[in-house]
């Protein structure tokens, strides 16, 4: 059985293989109420997207006059965020433990950066968002909501494998609770678990 590591690795591998599809597909996707919402309650114009994928959210943010940065794990991804969006800075980081000195972002979005991951390893990265928020920074966290793992295969992706976890608002909502955030809302439907949530003092 493949261990929780190797599944991670293997779901980067398969978008290093589909960057171009997966680019494409994820274009006409743009949360707009989402994103604008995020926006409004920013303290400053600093942003990190985490998990930025073809950097469709990072080219929003630059037109709307924010500074955004961009990571990933998948050189495919971020070949393609730099194709389509010239002005975007994109980094090859871990966002369980990037780079970034304490306090850099107002903002971070991780708009299904969450999915491939379980539940210990975005603990993680929770406590890793709130040391590099800087005081009343604002965090936005989508994932599938559900629960347990699998592996998914799609046509249009050349079926590429990938495993995706699902949460449940509940469980989501005692992590933020447990990793020093407040939640400023938290929302769920058939599809998703979303939350907007703030660094404590």
């Amino acid at each position: 059985m493949m261990k929780t590591e190797e599944k991670f690795k293997q779901a980067i591998k398969t978008y290093n293989k589909i960057a171009g599809i997966y680019a494409k597909y994820s274009e006409d996707q743009l949360m707009q109420f989402q994103l604008s919402r995020f926006e409004s309650l920013l303290p400053g114009k600093r942003i990190l997207d985490a998990g930025s994928g073809s950097g469709r959210d990072v080219g929003y943010f630059l037109e709307d006059g924010f500074k955004p940065v961009g990571i990933d794990l998948s050189l495919g991804l971020i070949k393609e965020a730099k194709k389509r969006v010239p002005k975007g800075e994109f980094l090859k980081q871990d966002f369980r433990k990037t780079k970034f000195k304490d306090n850099s972002f107002d903002g971070i979005w991780c708009m299904t950066g969450f999915v491939h991951l379980p539940k210990i390893e975005i603990k993680k990265a929770l406590k890793e968002f709130n040391r590099i928020l800087d005081k009343n920074g604002i965090l936005y966290i989508s994932v599938k909501n559900g629960t347990g793992s699998k592996e998914i295969k799609q046509e249009k992706y050349n079926n590429e494998p990938r495993t995706f976890y699902f949460y449940e608002q509940k469980d989501m909502e005692e992590l933020i609770h447990e990793t020093n955030f407040k939640i400023i809302s938290s929302e769920s439907n058939d599809m998703w678990v979303e939350l907007f949530v703030q660094k404590k003092d």
